[in-house]
């Protein structure tokens, strides 16, 4: 994932079967929860986005994830 023009490790959490959406004729809501490794960045939310109708996409960084033995760069 390309943050302030640097690449970081990322974990994508797919969440379905949200609330029905109105605008999708009633099909359920879906999220994409991305964490996203910056060593140096504190544990926040990055961002919000409705990034398609009723399909949202949350930003958090954390440095947690970069400890982790399978998130190292190769």
């Amino acid at each position: 994932k390309n943050i302030e023009e640097q690449m970081n490790l990322n974990y994508p959490v797919e969440m379905g079967n949200g609330t029905p959406c109105s605008l999708r004729q009633k099909l359920p809501r879906s999220s994409t929860v991305m964490y996203i490794c910056p060593a140096e960045a504190k544990h926040k939310i990055l961002s919000v986005a409705e990034i398609a109708t009723c399909e949202y996409q949350v930003v958090i960084l954390t440095p947690l994830l970069c400890s982790h033995p399978k998130c190292r760069f190769r």
